[in-house]
């Protein structure tokens, strides 16, 4: 659970003043391993960052347009050869195809031929 830079501060705080972890967990309601990682993020660091901050994140390496493009123009191209035309990893491609909802289903001619048929109803019942 993410919790407030303030509160962050203020346990670090109350330890300074010589209370025990068990006390400011019980106070602020919060995990005493929480209050040993905020301690040593301090002395670490000089300040208590905040994890969550998305300010500094860089776009994703496979743009949705991009991508979308690719496998408009290649729609018979496996993973690998999408993954080697964007220079990454397959598996980046296949997570980025499922986060972008992104699918090319292919069928086989045996189950097209067999859904033509029952459009046309010439299939045994």
């Amino acid at each position: 659970m993410a919790h407030d830079i303030q509160i962050r501060t203020r346990a670090v705080e109350m330890l300074e003043e010589g209370y025990i972890q068990e006390e400011i967990a019980k106070i602020l309601k919060v995990g005493t391993t929480s209050i040993k990682r905020w301690k040593a993020e301090i002395e670490a660091h000089g300040s208590i960052r905040c994890y969550y901050d998305t300010s500094n994140r860089t776009a994703p390496k496979l743009p949705k347009d991009k991508l979308f493009e690719y496998f408009k123009d290649n729609p018979d191209d496996f993973l690998g050869e999408a993954a080697t035309h964007f220079d990454c990893d397959p598996s980046a491609v296949f997570y980025a195809c499922k986060r972008y909802n992104l699918t090319y289903k292919k069928r086989r001619q045996t189950t097209k031929n067999v859904a033509n048929q029952r459009e046309k109803g010439l299939d045994k019942q």
